[in-house]
């Protein structure tokens, strides 16, 4: 069993090479999601607090299951990383691009909600704009995993907003909530699509 595992470490294919996550924690498709993981953990335990009966607890148990997935299919299990593609010129611009236009979306979103008393909210707010800040990045830098990312956010912070606006300001913190256990959710899942084994089936019908 050992040998196989170590035949499957050392094996260097057309479409990449096939290894642990966390024997590579120099490549940013690694050492990224580290950045999106904390992320997605501050969103949890920012909000969870905020929810009522025994949801918070709930949410921290998800987040233990989500965050338990998350290290095992990034750094554990055996994936193929293909070589990556270089980044224009202008990803760096990109990138700061982004962070600028997530920061002031999120001020003015906050005083836009308390100029309609709904302050409780705001962590659905970031959320959206967390994800909107995403999507540029997935061309920029190759990375489609930055669109489902920003969609998904997006989609769930808007749905938070607009769940507080209608029904109960409780809404925002629990659509951030979800936004975090979503995030961890969908980058482990891209981790699990390129796992050997799925690297090992391509390979043999090739």
């Amino acid at each position: 069993m050992l040998r196989a595992v170590d035949s499957i470490l050392a094996m260097t294919e057309v479409a990449g090479t096939v290894s642990r996550g966390g024997a590579r924690m120099h490549d940013p498709r690694v050492w990224g999601t580290t950045i999106g993981a904390v992320g997605a953990t501050v969103f949890v335990h920012a909000n969870r607090g905020l929810l009522d009966g025994a949801w918070p607890t709930v949410a921290a148990v998800a987040w233990v299951l989500a965050l338990a997935a998350y290290v095992w299919t990034v750094f554990v299990v055996p994936r193929r990383f293909a070589a990556p593609e270089p980044v224009g010129p202008l990803a760096g611009l990109v990138y700061l691009g982004g962070i600028v236009f997530m920061l002031v979306g999120i001020f003015l979103g906050r005083k836009l909600l308390a100029a309609q008393g709904l302050e409780g909210a705001e962590g659905a707010v970031i959320a959206f704009f967390v994800g909107a800040h995403f999507l540029p990045y997935a061309r920029a830098f190759h990375a489609p995993l930055f669109t489902t990312i920003g969609v998904t956010l997006m989609a769930i912070g808007a749905a938070g907003v607009v769940l507080a606006a209608v029904w109960s300001v409780t809404a925002g913190a629990a659509a951030a909530v979800v936004a975090g256990l979503a995030m961890l959710a969908i980058i482990s899942a891209d981790a699990w699509r390129t796992r050997a084994a799925v690297a090992q089936r391509e390979s043999a019908a090739a």
